[in-house]
């Protein structure tokens, strides 16, 4: 099972005011969409996860990006993006989510 745990300074929830009804698999590297998760199930159970995930900052470290973006979507409209890494890192919080919106501009 993939570990759900958030990077960022983000501590709060995801504040999603509408349901995610897929997500977008993005390469880092290049934009190329690369699968689609449309389980519900899934997507209920990593939305909550995530929700509530411990976090912690990366504002003042130095790493290296994550593998893919997630575009966490209602229909076609965006919600939510977060980067995925495909090993287990450490960052003050071991996990495979980053949530840059607050550290990287």
């Amino acid at each position: 099972m993939v570990s759900f745990v958030l990077l960022g300074c983000q501590n709060n929830n995801l504040n999603l005011n509408q349901d995610v009804t897929n997500i977008g698999v993005y390469e880092r590297d290049s934009d190329e969409q690369i699968a689609t998760i449309d389980d519900k199930e899934f997507i209920e159970e990593l939305v909550n996860s995530l929700d509530n995930a411990k976090t912690g900052s990366t504002a003042n470290m130095n790493f290296e990006l994550p593998d893919y973006d997630l575009h966490f979507n209602n229909d076609e409209e965006t919600l939510f993006k977060i980067g995925y890494y495909k090993k287990l890192v450490n960052l003050g919080v071991e996990g495979r989510y980053l949530d840059f919106r607050e550290d990287i501009t």
